[in-house]
């Protein structure tokens, strides 16, 4: 009797605790009711914002609060009934650790220890330490649109959804504010990773998919695998939105944030642990906000909610969060992630304007460590489960880490019926359209649309149709070609291609073409880039294309290429081109004693390229390859062996070699690298259009100024992103950038390969003769957060341009349109 009345004087209270803005969940806010005794009784929410509170019947005051760093404290009226259900969505606006924080300098920060002794302690506590680990991970990505304001609700789209708002409202809770979900995946998958030599591979299991313009289910499965959402804040930076972040416990943790310990015996079922807030010194760095918590015992990283400074230096986020809790396997010292939560905002930097949230999930499970795996098992990066988009929803109940809420299911419900409107799939052909450059028709896409118009001073105003057939057409088969016509010239300019993938893995695939078209001396030859920038191959058939030594050409092609190894792509090619010039050209062979105002050559190209760490992502539904990297930077090379053959139909032999190696690397604070290393020989005598004309990574060099038959050249550009312009407080608020640029060339022309030139060309020299060139330069970006601007200066031959007589170009300015985080 006396357990029954203990019984009815108690209330359980649950309900869940999200952002009012992004619905997502928020772990360790603290839930409380006072009593009216003078105490409290509080609770804390879990990793997925789930909070039960026991009350007093009899002692409860009428309401409960919610309080959590950096929100407003939320009150509500205490609901009736026993098991009551009461959730809340707070709002931003709470306080959090003050940017400068002046303290006397006797003063010893208690937090200082703590973080002296969490550095000290990493090796033991990191999961890089172990010589190995593993788990199976699930995962689920959701994207929706937000902010939908009365002016959005006017679209058609919108209208046309708008009797499933009531339903958004619902999810979104009373004061929360309704989102349109339009993409949400849940992926399975086997991780193994290995410490000496580093190696992992990801085996995904199972993949579940719906979203809006989703052609190809097992594409996303390979790009929603965990592989892509491990961070680890023992590292000095953490790699996001392709920037590194300083790691609020990296090794310098003190020059980049300043800490308070807010409570130094905060328990989590029945364990204290240190509970520290954290604030960039620097608001503009990329750096975060929030706190966490350590253990006691060990000084390790327990868990961790942390927020990219609102203020720092991004493109288009306008919030990036990262929850993170921790576990410690059994026989080790180590921790690792046990539950990661990221939560994106995208476009959303005005209240009129609607943007998208996109909510990042995963959970580990079935942690192992120091085991000895067979190396065979990272012979593939990613691994595709042959039953890996096998439609079976009892797998799911089963194997999925926690069940879907109603409001999951809810999402996954509305996707459904908002990729089935008709004018949905408008706006989703039309949004490919603007990132592939085609647009798709049936069987057919037509583009690459930046092509469609161009003007300059040999064709006139010119006008191009091209398309391609696409995998409606044939999951194999590759028809394309172009047909343009320049309305000064009066002539049509044309191309066809036949192209075949013979196996997707290993990629091997073969293809021939003959195109008739007008070519640039000064843009001749193939840059050594990872992908074709459709922007820029468009923006160079404008212009003064009769300075640029034009010609018109006729190129039959043959090629095949194979993954020869893991990274390790071959290519060989076969080709015969013709070059008629169309302006003052001629070349004296002084052995075979020929004069040719014209010429043709036959080629066989051989070309080895290596790609580490990075992988080639498997789709049946995409006819090309989609490289991919894996965040490390790492350095790409390629080897290229062109010979020339007399003897099927070209009039001269020679020989080519040609090495490059480009790099992205991240630096830390002081931003991104990029380079592009190049080295090239050319033994033989050949016209000098044949011979390599550096005008294209040289802005301050005119047209067929420098030409080499051997050369080693450098392009250098260092994105410093915010490191300068966060100190100067009218640049800080533009959000601008500086970046740095020096281009250096070495390289010589023989003897014979000059004299030739100047024969053809005039009487400039058009040897280095032993001087580098140098081009450096300085710029801002970000403007407008879509322009760059670069002043670039030439160092040397300064004075090349007037011993010929000809208008000097010591000084450039370059303006180019990008678009970077």
């Amino acid at each position: 009797m006396e357990n029954s009345l203990k019984a009815q004087e108690l209330r359980t209270l649950t309900g869940k605790v999200t952002d009012a803005q992004t619905g997502e969940a928020i772990p360790y806010a603290t839930i409380y009711v006072k009593l009216t005794d003078g105490k409290k009784k509080a609770a804390a929410s879990d990793f997925d914002g789930l909070y039960r509170l026991t009350i007093p019947q009899n002692l409860a005051t009428d309401s409960v609060y919610t309080a959590y760093v950096s929100y407003t404290t939320t009150r509500k009226l205490l609901p009736h009934g026993n098991h009551p259900i009461l959730d809340f969505q707070l709002s931003e606006g709470g306080r959090l650790l003050n940017t400068v924080t002046i303290t006397p300098k006797s003063y010893v920060n208690p937090a200082w220890e703590i973080m002296e002794n969490l550095v000290k302690n990493k090796p033991q506590n990191d999961q890089r330490y172990l010589k190995s680990y593993g788990y199976q991970s699930y995962n689920r990505i959701e994207i929706s649109v937000v902010n939908i304001g009365e002016k959005m609700k006017k679209n058609k789209v919108i209208r046309q959804v708008l009797p499933l708002m009531d339903d958004l409202q619902k999810i979104a809770g009373e004061e929360g504010s309704p989102s349109l979900p339009i993409f949400m995946s849940e992926t399975i998958s086997d991780y193994r990773y290995m410490t000496s030599p580093e190696q992992k591979t990801e085996h995904v299991l199972r993949t579940k998919v719906s979203g809006v313009g989703i052609e190809d289910e097992t594409l996303i499965s390979q790009l929603a695998g965990s592989t892509f959402l491990q961070y680890n804040f023992y590292s000095n930076f953490l790699k996001l939105a392709n920037k590194e972040f300083i790691s609020p416990t990296s090794n310098s943790w003190k020059t980049y944030y300043n800490y308070e310990l807010t409570d130094a015996h905060d328990k989590i079922e029945g364990k204290e642990y240190y509970k520290i807030e954290f604030k960039p010194k620097r608001s503009h760095d990329l750096a975060f906000d929030g706190v966490m918590w350590i253990t006691k015992d060990s000084y390790a990283l327990y868990r961790i909610d942390c927020t990219v400074s609102k203020d720092a230096n991004l493109n288009f986020l306008n919030k990036i969060r990262i929850q993170q809790a921790m576990v410690q396997p059994s026989g080790t010292t180590a921790w690792i992630p046990k539950q990661t939560r990221i939560v994106i905002n995208v476009g959303t930097t005005s209240k009129k304007l609607s943007g998208f949230i996109a909510k990042f999930y995963l959970s580990n499970k079935d942690i192992e460590v120091n085991k000895d795996y067979p190396a065979s098992l990272f012979k593939e990066p990613m691994v595709m489960d042959k039953d890996v988009n096998k439609i079976d929803e009892k797998y799911w109940v089963k194997n999925r880490a926690d069940s879907l809420t109603a409001a999951d299911k809810a999402v996954y419900k509305m996707i459904d019926t908002v990729k089935n409107l008709p004018l949905v799939k408008t706006y989703a052909d039309i949004a490919g359209m603007l990132i592939n450059g085609y647009y798709k028709v049936g069987k057919i896409s037509f583009g690459p649309y930046p092509y469609t118009y161009s003007y300059n001073d040999l064709e006139g105003s010119v006008l191009r149709i091209g398309a391609t057939t696409n995998t409606r057409f044939s999951e194999k088969l590759i028809l394309s070609g172009f047909l343009s016509y320049g309305f000064r010239d009066e002539r049509f300019k044309y191309n066809g291609a036949v192209d075949y993938i013979f196996s997707r893995k290993p990629w091997v695939q073969a293809g021939i073409s003959y195109q008739h078209d007008i070519g640039q001396t000064g843009y001749q030859f193939e840059n050594f880039v990872l992908a074709q920038n459709n922007v820029f191959s468009a923006s160079i058939r404008n212009g003064k294309v009769s300075k640029r030594g034009p010609f018109t050409q006729n190129i039959w092609n043959t090629y095949v290429q194979t993954d020869l190894f893991s990274n390790v792509r071959g290519k060989l090619s076969l080709a015969h081109r013709t070059f008629d010039p169309l302006f003052n050209f001629m070349y004296r062979d002084n052995e075979d004693k020929i004069t040719y105002n014209n010429y043709e050559v036959s080629e066989a190209i051989g070309e080895i390229q290596w790609t580490p760490g990075r992988r080639l992502l498997e789709s049946s539904k995409i006819n090309k390859r989609i490289m991919i990297g894996n965040g490390n930077g790492s350095p790409i090379f390629t080897f290229r062996y062109t010979h020339g053959i007399k003897a099927a139909g070209g009039d001269f032999n020679y020989n080519k070699f040609a090495l490059n190696i480009y790099q992205r690397p991240l630096l830390g604070i002081f931003g991104r690298g990029e380079y592009s290393l190049t080295a090239g020989y050319i033994p033989d005598a050949l016209p000098y259009p044949l011979l390599e004309n550096h005008r294209f990574n040289f802005n301050t060099m005119r047209f067929l100024e420098f030409t080499s038959d051997r050369y080693v050249s450098l392009n250098y550009t260092q994105h410093m992103d915010g490191l300068i312009t966060n100190s100067i407080p009218l640049l800080k608020k533009l959000n601008v950038r500086t970046v740095a640029v020096l281009n250096v060339l070495e390289g010589s022309l023989s003897d014979q390969n000059n004299e030739a030139f100047i024969r053809g060309r005039g009487k400039l020299n058009r040897s280095l003769g032993g001087i580098p060139y140098v081009e450096a330069g300085y710029g801002v970006e970000n403007i407008f957060k879509i322009l760059r601007v670069d002043f670039l200066h030439r160092l040397t031959h300064k004075q090349h341009l007037n011993d010929a007589g000809l208008e000097p170009s010591n000084f450039a300015i370059r303006t180019t349109l990008q678009f970077r985080l």
